[in-house]
């Protein structure tokens, strides 16, 4: 009985060792999706600011270009005004759409980085569940290795305190009743 005691006390500490572990390397895959999503999200704002800087770079350019033409053609005829004022109205329309489609990849991509955030946020809450419903199934495991150990020692208890002789074995008693029958 201490052996199986210290048997279940053994494998006790090596499973709360086992479940140490567990945590530890589960907080040490938490810290490198933690870093891997930083790492990601600082390189696509990176990204993002060169990209920026070369539309407004493009911009720039091509406002003074513009202005350029413009000057240009308000020196010839009248006809090529109103063909210079329909082109503004153009370019800020593409400039418009320009800009709402980029607002729109941003949009997208946001929401991958949300969504791919949200599986790593699934990932970890199933393991924990897992890993809590494997905790819990040990225990209750182990509880019922304890009920029915205290049976038997209970029994065990009972029947060495009892010391009941009159109780042979099956065998010796059949014999006995066949050697009082014929004698």
């Amino acid at each position: 009985a201490e052996r199986d005691a210290l048997f279940i006390s053994s494998g006790i500490n090596a499973e709360y060792g086992q479940m140490e572990r567990e945590r530890e390397a589960e907080r040490e895959l938490e810290k490198l999706i933690d870093a891997e999503v930083e790492k990601q999200w600082q390189k696509r704002v990176q990204q993002w600011q060169l990209e920026r800087e070369a539309r407004r770079k493009m911009t720039e350019e091509m406002v003074v270009i513009r202005k350029q033409q413009v000057a240009e053609k308000l020196q010839q005829q009248e006809a090529e005004r109103d063909a210079l004022f329909k082109e503004r109205v153009e370019l800020k329309e593409a400039y418009a759409e320009h800009e709402r489609l980029e607002n729109e990849k941003v949009q997208r991509t946001k929401q991958r980085n949300l969504a791919y955030q949200s599986d790593l946020m699934s990932q970890v809450s199933y393991t924990n569940q897992l890993r809590d419903w494997e905790h819990v199934e040990k225990a209750r495991e182990l509880d019922i290795q304890n009920q029915a150990e205290e049976r038997y020692q209970t029994k065990l208890k009972t029947a060495l305190q009892s010391q009941s002789i009159d109780r042979g074995h099956p065998l010796r008693k059949y014999h006995n009743t066949q050697d009082r029958l014929f004698g």
